[in-house]
Formats: C-alpha cells, sequence, structure tokens
C-alpha cells in the first residue's frame, strides 16, 4: 500500500510540476498570436549558384596574346551549381537577383615581355583587375575579389587584355569562381 501511494504522489507531481508546464508551453509557443511558424516561402530552399574552373582541361602553354581583349574560357569545371557558368564563352549569367562573391587568379611564365593584364568584368564594365609588368622575375601569380549585387541576366567574366598573355598547365594556376551570397 505505501508503494502505491508513493507512486501516485511521484505521478502526481509530474504531471503538476512537468508536464502541465511542457503542454502550456507548447501551446503558447505555437499559438497563431505569436506566429513563430515561418511563412511557407522561408521554408522554400534558397537557390544554389556557385560555380568553379580552372583555364585548361588539359595540356599546358601560353593562352593568348590576342590583338583585342579576349573574356577567358575557363575550361576545367570543379563545380557548377545552378549552371550559371558557361565554359564555351567564360562567362557567368545570373539567374537569380542578389549578392554574390567572385574571385580569379592568373599566372604567367613570361619574361620579359608581354606583360599579363586580367580584369573582371560585369556587363562589359571593368570591376577589378591584376597585372604583372616586364621585369627580370617570371613565374608570377596574382589574384582578386568582389562582393557585388546582380540581377538576372548579369554577365561576369575574366577578360585578358589585348597583346597580354598568361601560363597554365596540369597545376591550374589560373581560377576563376563564384557563388550567391544572399538573394534579394
Amino acid at each position: 500500500m505505501g508503494h502505491n501511494l508513493f507512486c501516485g504522489q511521484v505521478a502526481s507531481l509530474l504531471l503538476e510540476h512537468i508536464i502541465t508546464p511542457w503542454e502550456q508551453f507548447r501551446s503558447w509557443i505555437f499559438s497563431p498570436e505569436l506566429n513563430v511558424n515561418p511563412p511557407q516561402s522561408k521554408l522554400q530552399k534558397s537557390p544554389r549558384v556557385a560555380f568553379s574552373a580552372a583555364l585548361r582541361d588539359s595540356g599546358s602553354g601560353d593562352i593568348g596574346p590576342f590583338t583585342t581583349s579576349t573574356p577567358l574560357k575557363y575550361k576545367k569545371i570543379f563545380s557548377n551549381y545552378g549552371n550559371c557558368y558557361n565554359p564555351s564563352t567564360g562567362v557567368f549569367t545570373a539567374t537569380v537577383n542578389g549578392v554574390y562573391f567572385f574571385r580569379f587568379s592568373m599566372f604567367n611564365n613570361v619574361s620579359p615581355t608581354p606583360n599579363s593584364v586580367v580584369s573582371l568584368n560585369k556587363n562589359d564594365q571593368l570591376l577589378v583587375s591584376v597585372w604583372d609588368t616586364s621585369g627580370t622575375d617570371s613565374h608570377d601569380m596574382g589574384s582578386n575579389a568582389v562582393v557585388i549585387p546582380l540581377k538576372v541576366g548579369d554577365n561576369v567574366y575574366v577578360e585578358l587584355a589585348a597583346n597580354r598573355l598568361v601560363f597554365d598547365d596540369g597545376m591550374t594556376y589560373n581560377t576563376f569562381s563564384g557563388f550567391l551570397l544572399f538573394p534579394e
């Protein structure tokens, strides 16, 4: 009899001090007045846009010089989520309005001329550049990066300046990468 009384007291305490407050909390947190449930649009998956590519998928040697400034075509694709980067043209085309991060690197194996000048462009406007002037050294490398807003249809690409060249081989020195930080 004492054992049953004790079990009844424990059950009563559990109900009074643990289960009942939990049920009250649960009904409060999910109440329509509190509105803590995220809207359905927030539950939808965010767009996945990211790519990374290297200049050559095989072989080695100089790329350029060309008589006019020329978009570089990065052929070795490491990733291309959202298929926004086109290796045939070297152009990334935004399919989502948002803020993006882009980075590129440049390598040359040239001494003393021609030197290398490579720029990141948005819709035919220069954003940032990397360059290496002629000198007594060779095997020079540089990179640059930006965070920029893009609208659907905006194009971003890396351009080799006229009469300049870069070198690449299986070590994949020249890369171009970008990704969506957040949609707007």
